[in-house]
C-alpha cells in the first residue's frame, strides 16, 4: 500500500500530494523526483549482483536487466520502485533454465533516495542482523539506489490486507510481539527507526522452510494457503535460511504474492469461507433505523499457543543514531509520534518509537490506519475496539499508553511496553481458560448525584441507576441511564427513571428463576427492560401530547447501559454515550461505542481531524426513546443496542457511568481517564469508590448530572 508525504518537510505545511508545496513552492512529488533523477516506470536499469543470495555461489556475480514495473511509494527525496528482472548474464552470457529463473522470478524493490547515508555494510552487525541488506546498491553524490529481492515473507500492511484487517488474537500476539523485540534490540544497540509503519516490516514464519506465513493466513482464510511455486532448483536445498537470520536472511527460494492469489483469497473472504468469525460480537450497520445486534452461543475461540514468527525492516532509509538524529525526517500521520509531526524533533528517538509501535499494534487489532487528529494531539481519536468490539478485550491499555501525546506519559522503553502487553495477554488468556473454573462472585455498588454545577442550572437529576445481585454473587443485573436533558415533550429525568424502574420489575421476575435453576436469557431480559420503557416513553406523550405535532428530535430519551452478569460472563447493551469500563490492574479499557456523531463518522471512514471539527458532533446518533409517527400519534419501535458478551475473571471491575463523569473528571478525557483509574486500583470497596468517583467529577465543576455503578469480581 503506497504511503504518500502528506507535510512539506521545508516548512511543515500540508503538500496533499501536489507536485510543488502550496506555502513555500518547494518542489514535492514528480517534480522532485526529476530533480533527483529517479528512475521511473518503465525505464530500464543495469544492476551487479551476487549469485550467492540466489543459491548460486557458483556463477559469481551477474549482471541483471530490471524494468520498472510501478512506483511504490513516493516522498520528497525518495522513492520506491516494483521492479523485475528481464534477463540475467555473467560475462555477456545470457543464462539459460534454472539458472536464468532464479535470477528472473523474484520481484524487486528498488529504494532510491538523496538523502545522505551510511553503507549497510558499515554498521554495526547487531543493527545489520535486524535490517534487510540489499543486493545492489550504487551511489552518485547524495544519490543513493539500493535494490532488495522481495523474498522474506509479506510486510506486516499486506498480511492485515489480504485477511480483510480481521487478524485473530494469536496472529496479533505472535505479530507484535516478534516486530516490538525487534525494536527492543534495535534500541539496545543504540539505533532508534523513527517510520515505522506496517509496511515497511516484514513478519516470517521460523517454523516453515521457506518463511512464508502459511499458518497465519490459513487461519483467517479457513484454508491453506499456498506461497507461489518457486523456481525449480535442481541443486540441494540448504536449510531453513532462519537458523541464523542476518547475513542469510535475503538468501531465500524468492516468494510474492501474485495478483491471481491475492484475489483468490479475496474471493475466499466474499464467500464466507473462513475459520472463525468475531463471534462475540457482530457489528451494527449504523443509518437512521439501528439494525438489532446478535449474540450467538458459541464464544470467540482464543489459543494460547505461540506461532513462530520473527520480523525484520525493510530498507535502511529510516535508522539512525541515538544522538545523530536528523533535524528533517519524514513523516507518516496515523504512525509518526506527535514531536515528529510537529516539527520538534525526538531527543532520543526511543519514545517516538514506542509511539509508533502503539499505533502498529492499533492497526493490528483494529485492521485501520489509526484515525490519528490535531485535536487529539496526533494520538487515536476513537478505541481499536470501537473497529472490531468482538476483539478480545485487554490490549487498549497498551495502546493507550503507548501513544501518549507526551513523549513522557509512555513507556520509558520497549522492554516495558513488552512485559505490559504479554501481562494483557496472559489476562485475556486466563479468560479464556476461566470456562474450566468457578465463576467469580460479584461485589455491586451504584450511586448519583445531581452535580454542584448542574444543580443550579436545572434541580432535577435526570440520571438513574439500577443494581441488585444474588446471594451466591453469580447473577446480577446493573443499569445505568442519562435523561437526555433537551427534551421538550416529556423531560429525561422521566425516561431514565423508567428504564430503573423496569429493570426492578424485570429482577423480580428474574431472580426466582435463576434460584430454581432454571435457564436465565439474558438478552431476553435486555430486551425486556429496553422495551418495557421505550413503550413507557410513547405511552406518555401520547398522554400528555397528543395529537403529537412536534419534532421527533423533541420527544424524551435516555442513553441506556444494561448488563446481565451471570456465572463470569457478562451480557451487555449499550445506547448513547454513556460508557462500560473494564479494568485489571493498571489497564482501563472501554467496552462500548459511543453513539455521537464524531465517533460513527470516524467508524464510516471521515476523517478525524473532518469528523471532530464537525459543529455538534457530541450529539446522540441513537438513544432509548425510538418510535415512528403515525396520524400524529408515536408508535414505540423496539430499540436496538450494540450487544456485547465478554467473560470477567477474579481481579476484573466494570464501570458503568455517564458522562457527567468523564466530561468532569478531569481537564480532558485522557486526564479523566486517568483519575478514574486511579481511584479504582486505590479504593477497592464499589460503594466507596462510587462516592469517590463522585467527588472527583464535583471538584472538576460537577456540570453534568453523575450515574455510575461498580461491579467487582472475586
Amino acid at each position: 500500500m503506497p504511503l504518500s508525504e502528506t507535510v512539506c518537510p521545508e516548512c511543515g505545511e500540508p503538500t496533499r500530494d501536489d507536485d510543488s508545496c502550496p506555502i513555500c513552492d518547494r518542489a514535492t512529488g514528480e517534480m522532485a523526483a526529476f530533480g533527483a533523477h529517479f528512475a521511473s516506470p518503465g525505464q530500464t536499469l543495469d544492476i551487479v549482483v551476487e549469485g550467492r543470495h540466489y543459491g548460486r555461489e557458483e556463477l559469481g556475480e551477474v549482471t541483471l536487466v530490471v524494468r520498472v514495473d510501478e512506483v511504490l511509494e513516493e516522498f520528497d527525496g525518495r522513492r520506491v520502485l516494483v521492479a523485475s528482472a528481464v534477463s540475467a548474464s555473467v560475462s555477456g552470457v545470457d543464462l539459460q533454465g534454472d539458472d536464468a529463473l532464479a535470477f528472473l522470478h523474484p520481484t524487486y524493490l528498488i529504494e532510491e533516495t538523496t538523502r545522505p547515508r551510511p553503507r549497510h555494510d558499515s554498521w554495526p552487525e547487531e543493527v545489520r542482523r535486524l535490517v534487510r541488506a540489499p543486493v545492489f546498491l550504487e551511489r552518485e553524490g547524495n544519490h543513493t539506489r539500493s535494490v532488495f529481492v522481495d523474498n522474506v515473507g509479506v510486510s506486516v500492511g499486506d498480511l492485515v490486507d489480504l485477511v480483510r484487517g480481521e487478524l485473530e488474537y494469536e496472529q496479533v500476539k505472535a505479530i507484535f510481539g516478534s516486530v516490538a523485540e525487534l525494536f527492543r534490540r534495535l534500541h539496545r544497540a543504540g539505533w532508534v527507526h523513527l517510520g515505522l509503519t506496517p509496511w515497511n516490516v516484514r513478519v516470517f514464519d521460523r517454523g516453515s522452510e521457506d518463511g512464508f506465513p502459511r499458518l497465519f493466513i490459513s487461519q483467517s482464510l479457513g484454508q491453506v494457503f499456498e506461497a507461489p511455486e518457486p523456481a525449480e532448483i535442481t541443486e540441494p536445498e540448504s536449510g531453513n535460511p532462519f537458523e541464523d537470520r542476518g547475513a542469510t536472511v535475503i538468501e531465500l527460494t524468492p516468494l510474492a504474492f501474485s495478483a491471481e492469489e491475492i484475489a483468490r483469497a479475496a474471493e475466499l473472504r466474499d464467500k464466507g469461507e473462513t475459520a472463525s468469525e468475531d463471534r462475540g460480537f457482530y457489528e451494527p450497520t449504523y443509518d437512521s433505523s439501528s439494525i438489532s445486534e446478535v449474540i450467538e452461543d458459541d464464544e470467540p475461540e482464543v489459543g494460547t499457543s505461540g506461532l513462530e514468527i520473527d520480523a525484520v525492516l525493510d530498507g535502511i532509509d529510516r535508522l539512525f543514531e541515538k544522538g545523530k538524529i536528523d533535524d528533517e525526517i519524514a513523516v507518516t500521520p496515523g504512525f509518526s509520534a506527535p514531536e515528529l509531526l510537529s516539527g520538534l524533533g525526538s531527543k532520543d528517538g526511543e519514545s517516538a518509537d514506542i509511539f509508533a509501535l502503539g499505533m502498529l499494534l492499533y492497526f493490528l487489532v483494529s485492521g485501520m490506519v489509526p484515525p490519528a487528529s490535531v485535536y487529539t494531539r496526533y494520538a487515536p481519536a476513537i478505541p481499536a475496539r470501537n473497529f472490531r468490539p468482538g476483539f478480545p478485550p485487554g490490549l487498549q491499555p497498551v495502546i493507550s499508553r503507548a501513544t501518549r501525546p507526551h513523549a513522557a506519559d509512555r513507556y520509558d522503553s520497549v522492554e516495558a511496553m513488552l512485559d505490559a502487553f504479554y501481562e494483557a495477554c496472559e489476562a485475556i488468556e486466563a479468560r479464556v481458560r476461566s470456562r474450566e473454573y468457578a465463576p467469580p462472585v460479584i461485589r455491586l455498588a451504584s450511586d448519583t448525584h445531581i452535580g454542584i454545577a448542574k444543580r443550579r442550572r436545572n434541580p432535577t437529576n435526570q440520571d438513574s441507576v439500577f443494581s441488585a445481585a444474588s446471594e451466591d454473587g453469580r447473577f446480577a443485573l446493573i443499569v445505568v441511564a442519562d435523561g437526555v436533558s433537551t427534551a421538550s415533550y416529556g423531560s429525561g429525568d422521566l425516561a431514565s427513571r423508567a428504564l430503573a424502574e423496569e429493570a426492578a420489575r424485570v429482577w423480580e421476575d428474574a431472580l426466582p428463576t435463576y434460584l430454581l435453576e432454571s435457564q436465565v436469557d439474558e438478552t431476553r431480559i435486555i430486551h425486556q427492560i429496553l422495551g418495557r420503557a421505550n413503550h413507557r416513553i410513547v405511552d406518555h406523550v401520547n398522554r400528555t401530547y397528543s395529537p403529537f405535532r412536534g419534532s421527533p428530535h423533541e420527544v424524551m430519551g435516555s442513553t441506556a447501559l444494561v448488563a446481565v452478569v451471570l456465572d463470569g460472563v457478562v451480557t451487555l447493551a449499550a445506547l448513547g454515550d454513556s460508557r462500560v469500563y473494564l479494568q485489571r490492574g493498571a489497564g482501563l479499557e472501554q467496552m462500548t461505542v459511543d453513539h455521537n456523531l464524531w465517533t460513527l463518522s470516524i467508524k464510516e471512514g471521515v476523517a478525524a481531524d473532518t469528523a471532530l471539527a464537525m459543529p455538534h458532533g457530541e450529539a446522540l446518533a441513537r438513544c432509548m426513546g425510538t418510535f415512528v409517527i403515525e396520524e400524529a400519534k408515536l408508535v414505540a419501535v423496539d430499540p436496538q443496542p450494540d450487544l456485547f458478551r465478554f467473560r470477567v475473571i477474579e481481579g476484573d471491575s466494570m464501570l458503568l457511568t455517564t458522562d457527567g463523569l468523564t466530561d468532569f473528571g478531569g481537564a480532558n478525557l485522557l486526564a479523566a481517564e486517568d483519575n478514574i483509574l486511579a481511584i479504582m486500583l486505590a479504593e477497592p470497596d464499589p460503594a466507596l469508590a462510587c462516592l469517590e468517583l463522585i467527588l472527583l467529577a464535583n471538584r472538576g465543576g460537577g456540570g453534568d448530572n453523575i450515574g455510575l455503578s461498580i461491579a467487582r469480581f472475586y
